[in-house]
Parts: C-alpha cells; sequence; structure tokens
C-alpha cells in the first residue's frame, strides 16, 4: 500500500509543474483596454455602440502562430442604478463565457467574438442595441441616462472547468438626460493628398492615392463612421459630385489614408475617352448624422495626373478587339500606348507574336545565344528567332525597323500557330485562291490560305488579300488590316481560335 501511495505523489509531482506551466501560459497573455467607447442615436430610435480596439489586440486575433479568440463582454445600467452584470470571472467557473449569459441573459448578444466581426481600417465596427435589448419599451432620452462600458476576455480550458483573462474596462459612454451624445459638427479636409500612376504586372495602369488623416478625423471615427471619398473629373468635365456620378471609396466605406482606382482603358468614366486625357482628383471625408443627414469635410488639395493608355488613336471598328487584347495580356511593351493606326515594324510584330506564343502556349521562351544579328538586342526579338517565328533579312541583320506587308505578318502568326501546336492539321486543301493570289508570294501562300481558312485573315471588300500592302502611315488608313491594329486583331483571333 505504501508503495502505492509513493508512486501517486511522485506521478503527481510530476503532472504539477506541466498543468502550472500550462495554466501560466494562458494566464501570463495580458489584454489591454478598449481604446474607446462611444454611444450614438440612430435615426429609427435604436442606440449605435462604437467600439475601437487597440492595435496589440487586433495583433492577438492576427497572429498567424498564436491566434488567440477574445469576447468582448458588454455592460451597462440606466441612470444611477447598478451595472446589469458586473461578473467577475475570477478564479474557475463550469460555465463559459458565451454559455453563461445565453442562460441569464436572452434578449441581447452581450458578449460574442471579436474575431468573427468586420473592423474598419482604424480597428472599430458598430454594434446597434434596441430598446428591447435592455428589456425596455423605448428609449427615453429626456429622463433617463443609459451608461455602457465594455471590456475583452480570453477563456481557456483548465481540466473540466474555465479560466478567464480579462482587460479594463472601457472608459464608460453615456447618452441620455446628463450626457448629449459626441457627434461631430465638422470634419477637417484631407491633407497632402498625393498620387502616381502604377501599373499591374501585366500592365494595366492604376492609380494609387495617400493622403494625412488630420487627429479630428480620427478621433471623429471613434464616435461615428467617417468615410474617405474620392471625387474626380477628366479634362474640363465636371467633377463627379457636381455631375450625379458616384465618387471612388474604399470596399466597405470606411475611413482611410490609402486608396487604389482603376481607369477603364476604353470608354472611361462616364464614356468619357481617357486615353490621352488629364485626370484630376480631391478628396474629402463624409459620415452620415443620426438624423439621416450627411455632414462633408471640405476638399483636399486637388490632384492632377496624366494617363497614358494601353493603346491610343484606334479606329472605333478596332476598339472591342484592342479591349480583348489588353483583358488577354496579349499587347507587348512596345506597342502600349502607341497610336495604332500606324504601321507596324518587325520588331514590333516579333514582340506581338512571341507574347502570343507564350500567352497562348503557357511556355516561357529563351532568348536565343549567342546573337546572330548586329542591329538589334531586344530579347523579345530574341525569343520570336529562337522559337522559329521569324527569321533574319540576312545572316547578321534583323532590320527592326522595317515594316512589314501583309503576307509577312500571315506568315509570322503563322510560324506563331505551328509552334503552339505543332502535331495539327494544317492543311488547305480546297481553300479558294484570293482574286489577286498572283501578287502573293510562293513562299507566303500556305500561310495565307491557312490562316484565310481559320478566319483570322481577312480581304478587302472585294476579297483580295493585298499581300503588298506596306503599314505606311499615309497607307494605314486605306490599308487598316495592315497597321498596328490590325496585327493586334489577327493576334486576338489566333488566340481565340488555338487556345
Amino acid at each position: 500500500m505504501l508503495k502505492r501511495v509513493i508512486a501517486l505523489i511522485i506521478g503527481l509531482m510530476l503532472l504539477m509543474p506541466g498543468m502550472a506551466y500550462a495554466n501560466d501560459e494562458f494566464s501570463s497573455v495580458t489584454l489591454d483596454k478598449p481604446v474607446s467607447l462611444s454611444v450614438r442615436p440612430g435615426d429609427s430610435g435604436e442606440l449605435f455602440l462604437r467600439l475601437t480596439q487597440p492595435d496589440s489586440i487586433m495583433d492577438l486575433m492576427n497572429d498567424s502562430e498564436d491566434e488567440l479568440w477574445l469576447l468582448y463582454e458588454l455592460d451597462w445600467k440606466i441612470n444611477d442604478g447598478p451595472w446589469q452584470f458586473n461578473k467577475t470571472w475570477s478564479g474557475t467557473s463550469n460555465v463559459g463565457v458565451m454559455e453563461y449569459y445565453e442562460s441569464t441573459y436572452e434578449l441581447f448578444n452581450v458578449c460574442g467574438y471579436l474575431n468573427n466581426i468586420g473592423h474598419d481600417e482604424r480597428n472599430a465596427f458598430d454594434i446597434p442595441v434596441f430598446e428591447f435589448s435592455l428589456n425596455l419599451d423605448s428609449f427615453d432620452l429626456q429622463n433617463n441616462t443609459y451608461s455602457f462600458r465594455y471590456r475583452y476576455v480570453y477563456e481557456y480550458e483548465d481540466g473540466a472547468s474555465f479560466r478567464c483573462v480579462v482587460s479594463p474596462y472601457s472608459e464608460i459612454a453615456s447618452i441620455g438626460k446628463n450626457s448629449a451624445a459626441q457627434i461631430p459638427n465638422s470634419l477637417e479636409a484631407p491633407k497632402n493628398l498625393a498620387g502616381e500612376l502604377k501599373a499591374y504586372e501585366n500592365g494595366q495602369p492604376y492609380f494609387h492615392f495617400t493622403c494625412t488623416i488630420p487627429d479630428s478625423v480620427e478621433q471623429a471615427n471613434q464616435q461615428t463612421s467617417v468615410w474617405t471619398k474620392l471625387d474626380w473629373k477628366i479634362g474640363g468635365g465636371q467633377w463627379a459630385t457636381e455631375s450625379g456620378d458616384m465618387p471612388f471609396e474604399k470596399a466597405g466605406n470606411m475611413l482611410s489614408d490609402d486608396l487604389d482606382v482603376d481607369p477603364i482603358d476604353q470608354g472611361g468614366w462616364a464614356e468619357v475617352n481617357i486615353e490621352q486625357n488629364t485626370y484630376y482628383f480631391r478628396m474629402y471625408f463624409e459620415m452620415q448624422k443620426p438624423d439621416g443627414s450627411f455632414l462633408r469635410s471640405p476638399f483636399s488639395n486637388v490632384l492632377e495626373i496624366g494617363t497614358p493608355a494601353f493603346y491610343s488613336n484606334a479606329n472605333s471598328w478596332a476598339v472591342a478587339e484592342l479591349d480583348k487584347a489588353a483583358d488577354y495580356e496579349l499587347i507587348p511593351d512596345i506597342l502600349k500606348g502607341a497610336d495604332m493606326t500606324q504601321a507596324i515594324s518587325r520588331e514590333e510584330f516579333a514582340e506581338l507574336a512571341i507574347r502570343l506564343y507564350e500567352k497562348t502556349s503557357g511556355q516561357a521562351a529563351a532568348p536565343v545565344s549567342p546573337n546572330p544579328f548586329i542591329d538589334t538586342n531586344n530579347p523579345q526579338v530574341l525569343k520570336a528567332y529562337a522559337v522559329g517565328i521569324t527569321l533574319g533579312t540576312s545572316d547578321t541583320s534583323f532590320s527592326p525597323r522595317v515594316l512589314i506587308n501583309r503576307e509577312q505578318c500571315a506568315t509570322m502568326l503563322f510560324r506563331t500557330i505551328k509552334a503552339i501546336a505543332p502535331e495539327a492539321d494544317y492543311s488547305i486543301i480546297g481553300v479558294a485562291d484570293f482574286p489577286d493570289q498572283k501578287y502573293i508570294s510562293d513562299w507566303a501562300v500556305e500561310a495565307t490560305k491557312y490562316m484565310s481558312k481559320i478566319g483570322i485573315i481577312k480581304g478587302d471588300t472585294k476579297g483580295n488579300f493585298m499581300p503588298k500592302a506596306i503599314t505606311t502611315s499615309q497607307e494605314a488608313v486605306g490599308y487598316g488590316m495592315a497597321s498596328r491594329e490590325a496585327a493586334v486583331l489577327m493576334a486576338v483571333r489566333t488566340y481565340e481560335a488555338v487556345r
């Protein structure tokens, strides 16, 4: 018997340090006091509590390795009466915090997990409080004062029981007879509005803006939700706030000191073409007052930004497919912002073709090495040469600035398709000749017929292919299908046909 007692004592001695360590691990968690609590009237007889958390609390909840699930716990009183709960949570408990309140107070979610609640960028969120939440028929703000407070609770298991770590209570927020809601009656303007044009990895441009938020506005956001808005206009047009258009804002309507705006590269806002235009921006803050009206700050400084587009000066018939090219990420860097009605050079077409190859095949091409050409070191050209899309004009020359005609375009696109799908059927049996077939070079017959067969290239109104229509700027209007936009359109059709 004595041996059993000794063994039991030794076992307990071995277990106790581990148990103490486990308790110490959780009990050592420190919860800071809430930043602020405010209460304001709603426009339908309800009240709104606004809870703002310190960064330390948000960090505990968002820690990817040691994420803690934290509860908020509300309490209230009317006039000089006692607090509704005034729970201490000292020692151990047989029931958890949530279970306790669910069993003792069913009218209102007195507590809840902060982790499940969406906060704004200033760590704040609102909770509506209805009269029935406090077991009242109505809020009598003329004759009564309603006071609220809250704190954080971290609950952990201790064997079969629960223990809690609690924060200090927030400052008391009151509304009613002896305490008016602290709603601001004015907002300062944003300061130091700055912006720049940036680009995503695909080259699509977007605007990035920053501003300085005055301390008074930060404090106002602890009383009620304040929103950052960005007013805009294009060129000499009207401001969005004057014309009835929508200003820009962050998703969720919140106070923020930064904002990204994606311009539309076709048609633009309010159907205004944004290519080669100047944008004007100004920022302001806005909030909704308890009576439902809106309070707006003065505007910030005006910011002016010019915007290069994916392309410029395109013919109307080409715009839809050019926009597809932008969406498909087919427009190479060399053509971004270019006048699409102008001639296309060998270098430009080589970049377009290799871009088409890489996007469609999913394969990254490598530049040929050593470089055989003395007149270019463009890696995109050297990739196109390595894949077999393009050839040199001699053993050592590529002639990057030389303009290309339609049969050369068709031939290079044909080589691109064959590089993408080398095992496909490229038969041209039964494909009719063009009316001007005799002018097509022998080396281009297969390519032009196949590209016509699958609908990539088309003739003019009479069906002529116009193989030697060189794309000079003067000829671009008459032979639009041989321009930069025509080449991009052929690339789009190729992409859609073989992807």
